[in-house]
């Protein structure tokens, strides 16, 4: 059995759906975050309903976020009305139900990291193996820059106020029994209902 509730993320004057789903997101992640310290694992993931990646078209992560649990009290648990509040003029959210589709299919929603930044990798370098800004340069002397046309979402750290792209990639699966996913509601084998 599975229950979900999605928010829509909409677009106004001056403020994009794209930039309120940004928004979603961190909140979702800081509540995913909160439900993993409670239960220990996190058993809420995340769909893109709108998702599309084509290639020779542009990246499209949409408007509208799903949650899913086997567990309707772990979509309570998160108290997304209450964490959600402060976005309540840009969103609208559709309370938790089970979900009564037969024929349902599923499809894994996981985040691609790209080692995209040179001078980054250097600095983590740096700090992780403590050696010197010259022999982490020697290791990425080779090291071409990477790019990704799969969509993404706009994040901020909270450990580093950095700004970061959060990119999703989406491949179809048959449903897992197993039900557990990082705090941003992604897995890369765990899949979610896909409607």
């Amino acid at each position: 059995m599975h229950y979900y509730m999605e928010i829509t993320c909409l677009q106004d004057e001056g403020i994009s759906a794209a930039f309120v789903m940004g928004k979603v997101m961190d909140i979702l992640h800081l509540s995913m975050v909160k439900l993993e310290k409670q239960l220990g694992v996190n058993p809420v993931g995340i769909s893109f309903p709108e998702y599309k990646s084509e290639e020779g078209k542009p990246p499209v992560i949409g408007s509208k976020v799903r949650l899913f649990s086997q567990n309707e009290s772990h979509l309570e648990m998160m108290d997304l009305k209450r964490q959600l509040n402060r976005l309540e003029d840009y969103i609208h959210t559709k309370k938790a139900r089970e979900i009564d589709r037969p024929n349902l299919s599923f499809a894994i929603f996981k985040r691609v990291q790209m080692k995209s930044s040179k001078e980054r990798l250097v600095r983590r370098q740096m700090k992780r193996k403590g050696i010197s800004e010259e022999e982490a340069r020697k290791q990425y002397q080779t090291f071409g820059e990477r790019s990704t046309s799969l969509p993404f979402v706009h994040m901020r750290s909270h450990s580093n106020t950095q700004k970061f792209r959060l990119f999703i990639n989406k491949q179809t699966a048959e449903p897992s029994e197993n039900w557990v996913f990082n705090t941003y509601g992604l897995s890369a084998s765990i899949p979610v209902p896909d409607f």
